[in-house]
């Protein structure tokens, strides 16, 4: 065979390669495109359950329950509501315009989301755990923010120390003696503002741009003042609302229901039979969101449009069950009301 012959049909092959690579990206670009529109169009349904799942809620038949059955058919309802609601703004902020980030987190939600809902729906009475954690978790960010508002305070009082002109113009003087002018001095104040106002910025200060025009003295005296005593006053209401909670339900109730103890993924997931997502999806965005060693030589910063559909279907297809488990958990609360009627 002619060398220029094999050439040519190398190069037509070559060209046959690009072609189909080029139509499948454009099928899945397209593809994505039509999934995205789906899941756009279960927006309506969502809001709908949304509405019947509030209407159980209101009722006097349900709301009225106590107890044990409180925990199995009123608090599954609210966690539901709640849930499909979320759905709707996360639907809304993410499908609309596709961006890696925002698909990928959307992806991570709706698996977590439905894991809880699985085992809420398997077990009502976790319910109780559900919001026993959340309440937990409300009371410790508070107690972190507490702490880090007393560690920034002590940290402007440093700064301000630190903040005194007096050395910094005594050595100036030294070193120009008479040939000192207003110029060298307002070069020396402003470098030695900018140089602290860094450090604090460096620091991890919330207040620090506060501080740079209060003055680093009075803004911890600020926050001593107001911002301190708001942040305990909001941890008192949620550590109420928490006894209130377990005084309401009894702590022997939400013992059995798994109180607060640590959440594991992996073990929850395999309870509800999503341990293959877990293994795939979890750690897959994990991946992808994490600053892992193996993303630093992944390049990750765009989804291909191939990677894009597989998450969007998957988003689609939970989501689909995500309206199932909610709409059976109502279908049990109206049974419920039923009973309670007939």
């Amino acid at each position: 065979m002619d060398i220029s012959y094999k050439a040519a049909k190398l190069h037509q092959n070559d060209l046959c390669g690009v072609s189909r690579f080029g139509e499948m990206m454009e099928s899945a670009k397209i593809r994505v495109a039509e999934v995205a529109a789906e899941i756009e169009r279960l927006g309506s349904p969502i809001a709908e359950l949304e509405k019947r799942v509030r209407a159980i809620i209101a009722a006097p038949q349900i709301a009225a329950l106590e107890g044990r059955e409180r925990a199995q058919t009123l608090l599954p309802c609210e966690i539901a509501a709640e849930a499909v609601s979320r759905c709707q703004i996360l639907v809304a902020n993410n499908v609309v315009v596709l961006e890696t980030l925002g698909v990928i987190a959307l992806t991570r939600y709706i698996f977590e989301l439905l894991v809880w809902l699985r085992t809420i729906h398997q077990v009502p009475l976790k319910s109780l755990r559900f919001i026993m954690l959340s309440l937990k978790d409300g009371e410790d960010h508070t107690s972190e923010h507490i702490a880090h508002l007393n560690a920034e305070a002590q940290f402007l009082d440093e700064i301000a120390e630190r903040d005194d002109i007096v050395p910094g113009m005594t050595a100036l003087l030294e070193e120009h003696g008479e040939n000192l002018t207003a110029e060298l001095v307002a070069d020396f104040n402003k470098a030695r503002m900018e140089a602290i106002d860094l450090e604090a910025r460096r620091h991890f200060v919330a207040y620090a741009a506060d501080a740079k025009f209060n003055g680093y003295s009075f803004q911890a005296y600020l926050i001593r003042k107001k911002a301190l005593p708001e942040a305990e006053a909001d941890l008192r209401i949620k550590q109420k609302i928490r006894l209130e909670f377990v005084s309401r339900f009894g702590q022997s109730l939400i013992d059995e229901a798994g109180g607060v103890s640590k959440w594991n993924w992996f073990d929850s997931a395999r309870a509800v039979g999503m341990e293959p997502e877990y293994q795939y999806i979890y750690r897959y965005t994990s991946r992808l969101l994490h600053a892992t060693p193996t993303s630093f030589y992944t390049n990750s910063k765009n989804l291909e449009f191939t990677e894009m559909r597989l998450l969007l279907e998957y988003v689609y297809v939970r989501l689909l069950d995500v309206i199932d488990v909610v709409s059976d958990i109502a279908v049990r609360a109206e049974d419920k009301r039923g009973l309670i009627f007939d």
